[in-house]
């Protein structure tokens, strides 16, 4: 008696791509609503702003110079994944490793330079409503471009070990999370920078 485990390998393959998507899918909608559930209560509160009890003297979102070169690195990793992509998917053995790597040398420098403007905030405790709200949004983004890094480094593994050929649906699946933490990063930057 086998499980299902050791059966896997002789899952239909429209069968596995549909499960790889579906998958993926369903994280990028569970984390894209706590994504809107964070905007959503900081306009709120800031809307609620009567007595400036949200937003003090002397809060400020982050500043604007390091986020524009997050959000600039995040549409170079987008733009080089694009590019990558619709060359994977079309010849998987010669998809141009050097762009993918070029995909993944962007995310890393967004990462990096998320995680330098979180870390130099500023913020003392105890903090208020709207320091709260921008150090989360600050730091939520920061372990999305993380993961996404990860997520990068394992695919450029599997494309140097030649192990694409055949699953070209990975390219798609995974490009789903990478546009997904892009578009979410930038607006996440665009509310607390503007918005909020």
């Amino acid at each position: 008696m086998s499980t299902a485990l050791e059966e896997m390998h002789n899952i239909a393959p429209h069968i596995r791509i549909g499960r790889a998507r579906a998958g993926v899918l369903m994280l990028i909608l569970s984390d894209a609503l706590s994504v809107v559930a964070l905007l959503a209560a900081g306009g709120y509160l800031s809307a609620l702003n009567t007595e400036n009890q949200f937003k003090v003297a002397g809060d400020h979102p982050p500043a604007f110079l390091p986020g524009l070169l997050v959000a600039i690195a995040l549409l170079l990793s987008g733009l080089a994944y694009y590019w990558w992509g619709r060359r994977a998917q079309k010849n998987p053995e010669n998809g141009q490793v050097i762009i993918f790597v070029l995909a993944l040398v962007f995310i890393l420098a967004a990462a990096v330079g998320q995680i330098w403007i979180g870390a130099t905030l500023g913020y003392t405790a105890p903090f208020q409503a709207y320091l709260s709200l921008i150090l989360f949004l600050t730091w939520y983004s920061a372990v999305h471009l993380v993961l996404t890094f990860i997520i990068g480094s394992l695919l450029l593994g599997r494309i140097l070990r030649g192990r694409l050929t055949g699953h070209s649906y990975i390219v798609g699946v995974t490009g789903y999370w990478w546009y997904y933490t892009i578009v979410s990063a930038l607006v996440m930057w665009l509310v607390a920078a503007f918005f909020i």
